[in-house]
């Protein structure tokens, strides 16, 4: 998911700078070139987890570019792929965002299987190679990991492979999605489907969707709590003043809980709520 929530092209400057290096590699096989190549896979690396395949894989190649020469060397590293990087990633993106769109979205759920959604999508749009993301053969192989267990083990040849079989595998597990009411991206539902909120995407202070929303639907709670708002405005008052020096947080702390019993007695309806904003502005 995180993927879908990658800004590729903000990697565009960073990719082009190692597109002229590898042209340069080409005519010097100067380490520093192959050396800008390869630095630039690695923040491609740490933006997400599936580059790492890509880095690996590039490694790999500059060790046999020492004895490859003309042609052989091009086609061991070929310019071409780097600089598609981008396009390629965000081609990918918008795919998966007409897969979630058409089939995977939990609200089509409730009208039809997924089975149904996926085969009349595809029957539909499949065709579409541009916009539709296409499923291809993958290097699988059955074998065991380890002393207890044997199972399918992919062997990816691209980043491509990575999507493609994380993808087939949230169709084939039906993981519904949902968008994010406040981020407006997908995110996968787990459990009873209830969440409303991601628990990917962050603001500013480093808060989740699910935290900034659970926040914003306590606050449209106490819009017409009246009580609430005339503790709340007391409240931020005393706050200020521990600020200025008026009133120690000591002090603060012990009016806040006598605060919140008397405006537990107001909810009860023990004293009005002119009395409890008579008693809010005693000393």
């Amino acid at each position: 998911m995180k993927l879908l929530r990658l800004d590729i092209w903000r990697y565009e400057p960073l990719i082009k700078d190692m597109e002229k290096a590898l042209l340069r590699f080409y005519q010097t096989k100067a380490p520093q070139d192959a050396g800008i190549v390869l630095a630039g896979l690695d923040e491609l690396a740490e933006a997400h987890i599936y580059f790492q395949q890509l880095r690996l894989d590039w490694m790999h190649r500059f060790d046999q570019a020492a004895n490859a020469e003309g042609s052989a060397l091009t086609d061991l590293l070929p310019g071409k792929e780097l600089p598609h990087i981008p396009s390629d990633i965000d081609s990918m993106q918008k795919q998966i965002q007409r897969l979630f769109q058409n089939v995977l979205d939990i609200e089509l759920g409730k009208k039809s299987s997924l089975q149904n959604l996926m085969a009349s999508y595809y029957n539909r749009e499949g065709s579409d190679t541009l916009n539709t993301f296409q499923f291809r053969a993958l290097p699988l192989k059955f074998e065991p990991v380890d002393s207890h267990n044997f199972t399918e083990v992919l062997y990816p040849g691209t980043v491509y492979d990575l999507i493609d079989y994380f993808l087939r595998e949230c169709v084939q597990r039906e993981q519904r999605m949902r968008v994010c009411k406040n981020c407006g991206l997908y995110f996968a539902v787990k459990g009873r489907g209830t969440a409303e909120y991601c628990d990917i995407t962050t603001d500013g202070k480093g808060r989740v969707c699910k935290e900034i929303g659970a926040f914003v639907q306590w606050s449209q709670s106490k819009e017409d709590d009246e009580i609430f708002k005339v503790y709340r405005r007391e409240y931020k008052k005393r706050f200020a003043w521990t600020k200025t020096g008026k009133i120690s947080s000591t002090t603060l702390y012990a009016w806040g809980e006598k605060a919140r019993e008397k405006k537990t007695e107001c909810e009860e309806g023990k004293i009005t709520l002119e009395e409890y904003r008579e008693w809010l502005k005693e000393p």
